[in-house]
């Protein structure tokens, strides 16, 4: 009869207890869900972060972008019709048409591939 007594007590401890602590564990488990997927969501701090460094190398690979098209858009300017630059024109030429002066020395390299 004690051993059934004694395991009344504890299954009426526990009862206790577990009525005592359950709001508290489902909130703790609640701030621990949501403290997780701030940090490691989709939407979350890591998420953001390598947004940023991604938007840092697009950002970049703009200004990369822009001052080729400046460039080239500076030599079409040069190419029109009404503005045509000598050295311009020249040096197409020597490129198309693979051309030099007998007095030019030619250095041959390899031709980069974009």
């Amino acid at each position: 009869m004690k051993k059934s007594y004694t395991k009344f007590m504890i299954v009426r401890d526990l009862r206790r207890r577990a009525k005592r602590y359950t709001v508290q564990s489902i909130i703790l488990c609640l701030v621990l869900y949501f403290l997780y997927h701030l940090i490691q969501g989709g939407r979350g701090i890591m998420t953001l972060r390598a947004l940023e460094d991604s938007l840092d190398k697009a950002t970049i690979e703009l200004t990369d972008v822009k001052d080729k098209h400046d460039k080239l858009a500076h030599r079409v300017d040069l190419m029109k019709p009404g503005s045509i630059c000598p050295d311009l024109l020249e040096e197409q030429a020597k490129n198309v048409l693979g051309y030099a002066h007998h007095n030019e020395k030619i250095v041959l390299s390899e031709k980069k591939s974009n």
